[in-house]
């Protein structure tokens, strides 16, 4: 072999090797399951983020996207069953506008109703095949809460969130999931990039309500509050906002508030809760069968016998108007309060570092669980006027934030169950 073909072979094994590097440059120690079967995953940034949908309705949704620069795109649609028969579309429909993140409202579809996607973009990328389902008019439906699936000092989201999404996919009836935010550590693209790439299986099937949470106002070093872009970007929705489904009501809350920060860090605080009261009244104030509320930060929490009164006005008005149950993330953590006739659940069992569930605890303390990974499970029938919450576990940890190895179960755990009414009949 001659010298310059030794060195153009040397060149072209050069240039493989730091693409292989760079595919695998998020690669980190998998978890094992209870057989010790390792189980390998791996990210590497991208301009791409795959699709997922939101604000679904009972005949429209929303496809969003991030792509690698400003470009417009399609997205090719068409119900599951025609798809899935004749492998091809016979729906589509344009962005307006050339922007790097895309919100795509498609309208005109039917109520329950499962369809199948694919988004191109102009500049060729093609994402892979997805689905959604559309709201139910009436009738009874399940949907899922997580809460908190953000990576933590010592671990990546693929280390521990990847796992409940995974699990969340399976779920494949589920109406939607809520979310109550904290996303990822920091209000930065590569940690983003890396939530949707994880959060994949769970996205590509089921659609997304998201809540903000204090770390999207995060910055590595930041001294103030960000504007929480990513997030805003993202989802497109208002910070607060409400949508129904089969004459149930979900109000979703902003609890932290960026003008009450310690250094880059939202606290919760009354004037900014007081500022949605009057949203939140009118939001209440209805004849449907049911209401569900979320926000990020607890109302009620291990540690403090007492509810955090920044939120109050929330709270009066919850039991003003006998909602059905209160979700949050924000503690690490699951517990669950009855107050009054009302549950609360905690939920942030999605992957952040674990924290601990001490006393002293509220009079409505029912249960606390630490280290354990999983979700809520909520089901629904809105002419029964009844509706059963499980937390579903999926595996455990041994240490609150480290590299440690999370320990999955076989099968899915259910470790508390709550049967409730939509309305509670103790005011």
């Amino acid at each position: 072999m001659g010298r310059g073909l030794r060195s153009l072979t040397m060149v072209i094994f050069l240039a493989l090797l730091t693409a292989v590097i760079s595919i695998s440059g998020c690669q980190d120690e998998s978890a094992h399951d209870e057989n010790d079967e390792p189980i390998n995953s791996s990210y590497s940034f991208s301009n791409y983020w795959s699709p997922w949908v939101t604000n679904t309705t009972t005949d429209s949704a929303t496809i969003n996207w991030r792509g690698g620069s400003d470009a417009s795109g399609v997205v090719h649609y068409d119900t599951t069953d025609y798809y899935t028969t004749h492998n091809e579309f016979r729906y589509s429909i344009s962005t307006t506008d050339d922007d790097r993140y895309q919100h795509v409202k498609i309208d005109g579809l039917d109520e329950d109703s499962s369809y199948t996607y694919q988004v191109k973009l102009d500049d060729g990328h093609l994402f892979g095949v997805h689905s959604f389902r559309t709201m139910p008019e009436s009738g009874p439906f399940k949907f899922i809460v997580i809460s908190d699936p953000q990576e933590g000092h010592n671990y990546n989201l693929e280390d521990r969130f990847k796992y409940v999404a995974e699990a969340v996919a399976k779920e494949t009836d589920a109406a939607f999931v809520l979310c109550g935010g904290d996303y990822t550590r920091f209000d930065a693209v590569d940690g983003w990039c890396r939530f949707f790439q994880v959060a994949l299986p769970m996205t590509s099937k089921i659609a997304i309500f998201p809540t903000v949470g204090n770390h999207e106002y995060h910055k590595d070093g930041g001294t103030e509050p960000t504007g929480a872009d990513h997030y805003r970007w993202s989802f497109d929705v208002p910070l607060y906002y409400s949508f129904d489904c089969a004459n149930i009501r979900f109000c979703v809350l902003a609890s932290p508030d960026p003008n009450s920060a310690k250094k880059d860090d939202p606290q919760t605080a009354r004037a900014y809760a007081e500022s949605q009261a009057g949203w939140l009244y009118d939001q209440l104030d209805n004849q449907l069968a049911g209401i569900f509320t979320i926000q990020h930060d607890p109302i009620w929490n291990a540690g403090s016998t007492e509810r955090d009164e920044n939120l109050g006005v929330w709270d009066d008005y919850f039991h003003q108007f006998n909602i059905s149950a209160n979700f949050c993330g924000h503690r690490h953590n699951y517990q669950r309060f009855m107050v009054d006739g009302i549950p609360y659940f905690i939920v942030g069992t999605a992957g952040g570092a674990s924290s601990d569930v001490d006393g002293p605890y509220p009079d409505g303390f029912i249960i606390g669980e630490s280290r354990h990974l999983g979700y809520l499970r909520v089901y629904v029938d809105p002419e029964a006027g009844t509706a059963r919450a499980e937390q579903v576990c999926i595996g455990y940890v041994t240490e609150d934030d480290s590299s440690a190895l999370p320990v999955m179960f076989q099968q899915p755990q259910i470790h508390d169950t709550v049967d409730f009414p939509l309305q509670s009949s103790s005011n």
